[in-house]
């Protein structure tokens, strides 16, 4: 299953000042969707995080390419680029040596993307989805924990995201599709564990269907991505889905 992200165009009222998406109008471009009625709000851990004995994705060890197996987790790991000249290695894509404190291996990307002088370049990514087909159930959880640094000359800015059933066509719900909840991150040329709770996954202003959040007990997968002209050196070990202490 390939993840290839998409613009859409949305109604533009009053000039320009007033976005609307699936019912939903956003005053601002950047609002967010009330929580539609039965929808569980995404919790909120006001005393941090820990982790499970059931909530690594991956610690990449066994060399493969497919996701821990644990809490019923068996997706795959994978790449993306868009067609207009960027470029992602290892490929084809694999696991390499040498991870965070001293393991044996890690996921680790470098390449370069096009610049969207002409439109359509969006970059590259690299993630996983949670289960080989479907949605999977992560509303045990309240957030996303991985280690990660980049490399040399690589930009530091990468944008964490988490697909779900709202965000992804797999789901059937949305019709602008690919503008997933995610964070905006700055990562350095040293190893650091990053928590990225679910209830501040936001999605991109401007473009795409909009909602009210992301729903963990419908993800479809995770990724990591580096936006136009924009060269990359990128390594993630440890990933794991945590929750609230």
């Amino acid at each position: 299953m390939t993840q290839l992200p998409g613009r859409a165009a949305a109604s533009i009222l009053a000039m320009g000042v007033a976005i609307v998406t699936d019912g939903c109008i956003d005053l601002s471009k950047q609002a967010v969707c009330p929580v539609p009625a039965g929808q569980t709000p995404v919790k909120v851990c006001s005393s941090g995080f820990r982790t499970t004995d059931d909530g690594l994705v991956d610690d990449f060890e066994d060399g493969d390419q497919q996701v821990s197996h644990v809490g019923d987790r068996g997706g795959y790991w994978f790449t993306s680029h868009d067609p207009n000249g960027s470029v992602i290695d290892p490929s084809p894509f694999k696991m390499s040596d040498g991870g965070a404190a001293g393991s044996k291996k890690v996921l680790h990307v470098s390449g370069q993307t096009a610049n969207d002088n002409s439109g359509g370049a969006w970059g590259v990514l690299v993630g996983a989805n949670f289960v080989e087909q479907g949605v999977y159930d992560a509303s045990d959880y309240s957030g996303v924990s991985f280690k990660a640094k980049v490399s040399g000359t690589s930009t530091k800015n990468v944008r964490f995201n988490v697909a779900d059933a709202s965000t992804h066509p797999d789901g059937g719900m949305c019709k602008s599709c690919w503008n997933h909840f995610g964070k905006d991150m700055t990562f350095t040329g040293e190893w650091q564990e990053y928590v990225v709770p679910f209830a501040e996954l936001q999605q991109q202003p401007g473009w795409g269907d909009r909602f009210a959040a992301v729903t963990p007990s419908k993800l479809i997968a995770l990724n990591w991505a580096i936006g136009p002209g924009r060269a990359f050196d990128l390594w993630i070990d440890d990933v794991q889905l945590v929750s609230c202490k």
